[in-house]
């Protein structure tokens, strides 16, 4: 009688081992997959490169005014907006509205970002190079970053 529990009872145990093992199995494969994908979301860096161009920034060339770069979470096209003086004159008044506004676009490519200027008649990919506090560009000008995102000084953003 012992026998017949015991041969019973293992094939009992080994038919329904299978029957719990292919869902635990499952499950515990789609737990892996998402504790991966979690762990690389939450791995990924929070700011992209393409976020150390996002601000405001002062034109030497064009004295108070506007400025402004805005680069979607990790996006690779920028927005960049602006105003100039009345003709005639370099500069805005100190008024944060003066000006002739535009708004044209651009796209990032690392620490690189090429603007459309023709809008404002100048060339269409023309390449402003980040240096850490602002962007250089190849007439010599250079647009100095007025406000860096809290949390992350110029250093930091040099190596981003």
């Amino acid at each position: 009688m012992i026998r017949f529990i015991a041969l019973a009872t293992f094939a009992l145990v080994a038919t329904t081992s299978d029957a719990w093992t292919v869902p635990i199995q499952k499950n515990l494969q789609k737990a892996a997959a998402i504790a991966t994908v979690s762990g690389a979301l939450l791995g990924a860096p929070l700011v992209s490169h393409a976020s150390q161009f996002d601000g405001t920034y002062s034109d030497p060339n064009h004295p108070n005014c506007l400025r402004v770069i805005e680069v979607p979470r990790f996006g690779k096209t920028a927005k960049i907006s602006g105003a100039d003086g009345p003709l005639g004159t370099p500069g805005c008044s100190a008024d944060v509205d003066s000006g002739k506004k535009w708004t044209l676009t651009g796209r990032v490519s690392g620490k690189n970002i090429y603007v459309d200027f023709s809008p404002k008649g100048g060339p269409r990919n023309l390449k402003g190079v980040w240096d850490g506090t602002g962007i250089k560009w190849p007439d010599g000008n250079k647009w100095n970053m007025k406000n860096f995102p809290e949390g992350q000084e110029a250093a930091k953003l040099i190596d981003s």
